[in-house]
């Protein structure tokens, strides 16, 4: 079920936080599979988008 957008934020901020966990916890991408690497990779981009655009939203 997708996030009511009253939590979206919330809901997602719960997910990242494992997400950042297993990445602060693994000794090398390789540690994932092959998939994985890949969403890790690709939740890397989504995220620096995530601040520039924040950033904008901040400034303005």
């Amino acid at each position: 079920m997708g996030n009511m957008s009253y939590c979206q934020f919330r809901n997602t901020k719960l997910d990242f936080e494992q997400c950042l966990d297993a990445i602060g916890n693994c000794e090398s991408l390789s540690d994932f599979s092959a998939a994985e690497q890949e969403y890790a990779r690709s939740l890397r981009e989504m995220a620096e988008q995530y601040i520039e655009w924040f950033d904008q939203l901040v400034t303005e």
